[in-house]
This record gives structure tokens, C-alpha cells and sequence, in this order.
């Protein structure tokens, strides 16, 4: 892995790089340190672990409208993200033939200092309020940025249906109970029902970050100030969708904070909270399809579903509210 980081860097102006490997999930990535002045990057070379992780965004094209993305947000200074790097052309993706991999493709951050949301941190409750003003000011700025033609990722009806269609086939191959296949098709049927109201509304619909998790929230040693990361899934969706993806990463005690911060900036209400706990159904099932086709990854999907069709999911049907319960 090193000898790959090694051989991409030499596209990149660095000075006895010191290299860390991270991880290989969704992409391969790294810590770069440069030696004389100390200054840090992230490495990402783009070569999901799993055939699910592949689509739009790890194209040419994806990747470049996930840089020019970054830098519009660093540059309008909206928030504080991982500013990308030019290589020695002046491009912000790295092509490079990888012994390896073939055609490959790379990028380059900067690195955010600070460690990743415990929701164990002292001031817990403020720096959850900030996250909720902080994806405001993203959804508010993605308005701005609509005319752009970013080619990404489409989290839509249609997404619903792709979804839905993987999952029957992972009913053929024993991965999901046909029982659980249909209850989720119920559950997916409302929330498409939703997004047709939604589409009846002004400015529901732009860019979005569709990957919350803990692991992308960097708090800052300093001042305790969340960072969102890692917007390799980014694209095109309802701001719902964040909504929920957030606060399903998040204790149930915690999840009226970050409303409360994200409604201080919008006209969000809280009587949407039937249409966020739609999104979260969708963002859980989507999840699916990444790892279904996976032998090796795919094992916790029929045991994960079969408990939240029980549960969750015929609560939701039933016209409870489940926001808190997930």
C-alpha cells in the first residue's frame, strides 16, 4: 500500500513525505506529513474495498465535482472542509497507472486537526447545536450552487427503486428474508409518497453530505468546534436526508439538539419529523445494497433487517413515531 501512496505522491510537490496508512474502506487513504514544514494531508487513492462503494463518485467526473465542490465551500469561506490540493499539472485529480490496480485516480486534502464526535465530550450538548448550524449553512450555500452541473450521486425515487431492486435479489440469494424484503418495500412505498410532497415544496432538494457518521465529525482539541469530513458520497438529495442520517448516528437525548441548531439558521419544523424518519429508512437500505453482493461483508444484513422490520419499520407503518427509537 505504501509503494502506492509513494508512487502517486510523486505527482504532488512534496519533500520526503512521511506516510501513513489509514484505512481501505471506501477508498484507500493516508496520512502524508511533509517533512519540512509539518503541514498534513489526506491521501485518497480511489478503490473502494467493495464493488458496492463503485459508481459516479469514483469517476473522473465524480471526483472532480467533489473538488470543485470543497474548494467553492473553502473559498466562499462557509465552512471549514479539507481544502483540496493541485497536483504539479494544476489538476485536482491525480490519473496515474497503478501496477496494481491499472487506471487509476487520486486526490489530495489538507488535513483537519482534532479527533473524530465520541458524543462523550464534556460540552457535548454545544457542539451538537454547531453541527446542526453547520449543515444548515451547507444546505443554505448548496442553493447558491444548483446551477452548477456536478456529476454525482442522485438520492431520489429512482434510487428508491435501484434499491429495491438489489434487495429482491438479495431475497433470491438468501441474504434477506422475502417476509423482511416485502415490509421494507411498505416502508419504501410511503417514503417515496413523501418525496412527491417534498418535491411540492421550495428549496427541499440540493446538494447533500449523505454520510454521517461519527468518524466524519472532527471536533477541534481548541474550541471543541465539529468539522464536517469525508464527502466522498455527496450528491444530489433531499436535506432531509441529512437530517436523518445525522440523527440516526446520534443518542436519541442528542437528536433535538441538533434539530434545534439546524432549525436556529432554516424554516425547518418539527413537523416534518414523519418525513425524516422516512429518509433514515432509505439512508439504512441504501446502506444495504454497498455491501449485499459482498460474501465476505454482507452476513450482518439479514440479521440488521429482520430487527428493524419488526420493530421500527412496522411501528413506522402503523403511523408511530420511531425518530427517537432508531
Amino acid at each position: 500500500m505504501l509503494i502506492e501512496a509513494e508512487k502517486v505522491l510523486m505527482h504532488y510537490s512534496f519533500i520526503e513525505p512521511i506516510i501513513e496508512f489509514i484505512r481501505h474502506n471506501e477508498n484507500i487513504t493516508f496520512k502524508v506529513t511533509n517533512k519540512p514544514d509539518n503541514r498534513k494531508y489526506l491521501l485518497r487513492i480511489h478503490k473502494p474495498i467493495s464493488d458496492g462503494f463503485s459508481g459516479l463518485q469514483h469517476t473522473r467526473d465524480g471526483l472532480q465535482s467533489e473538488m470543485v465542490f470543497l474548494r467553492e465551500i473553502d473559498q466562499k469561506n462557509i465552512l471549514k472542509v479539507q481544502r483540496p490540493v493541485l497536483n504539479k499539472e494544476g489538476e485536482l485529480v491525480t490519473e496515474y497507472i497503478s501496477d496494481q490496480f491499472g487506471t487509476s485516480y487520486a486526490t489530495l486534502l489538507e488535513w483537519i486537526e482534532g479527533s473524530t464526535l465520541s458524543q462523550n465530550e464534556d460540552n457535548i450538548d454545544q457542539i451538537i447545536y454547531r453541527l446542526g448550524e453547520n449543515l444548515a449553512s451547507l444546505h443554505e450555500f448548496s442553493q447558491t450552487l444548483m446551477p452548477l452541473e456536478l456529476h454525482r450521486p442522485v438520492y431520489n425515487a429512482k434510487r428508491i427503486d435501484e434499491t429495491l431492486t438489489e434487495l429482491r435479489q438479495g431475497t433470491n440469494n438468501a441474504i434477506l428474508n422475502q417476509e423482511d424484503y416485502d415490509v421494507i418495500n411498505s416502508v419504501l412505498s410511503i417514503v417515496k409518497e413523501q418525496l412527491v410532497e417534498l418535491d411540492s415544496r421550495e428549496n427541499t432538494w440540493g446538494y447533500i453530505h449523505a454520510d454521517f457518521q461519527l468518524g466524519n465529525v472532527i471536533v477541534s482539541e481548541q474550541n471543541q468546534y465539529p468539522f464536517l469530513i469525508d464527502y466522498c458520497l455527496f450528491g444530489y438529495g433531499y436535506y432531509l436526508f441529512d437530517l436523518g442520517s445525522a440523527s440516526s448516528m446520534l443518542k436519541s437525548e442528542l437528536r433535538k439538539t441538533f434539530l434545534d441548531g439546524y432549525a436556529s439558521k432554516t424554516s425547518f419544523s418539527f413537523d416534518d419529523i414523519r418525513y425524516i424518519e422516512g429518509q433514515i429508512f432509505m439512508d439504512i437500505f441504501i446502506s444495504y445494497v454497498f455491501f449485499i453482493n459482498d460474501s465476505e461483508k454482507n452476513g450482518w444484513i439479514k440479521e440488521h433487517a429482520s430487527k428493524i422490520c419488526n420493530t421500527l419499520c412496522r411501528d413506522f407503518l402503523e403511523g408511530k413515531e420511531v425518530y427517537y427509537a432508531f
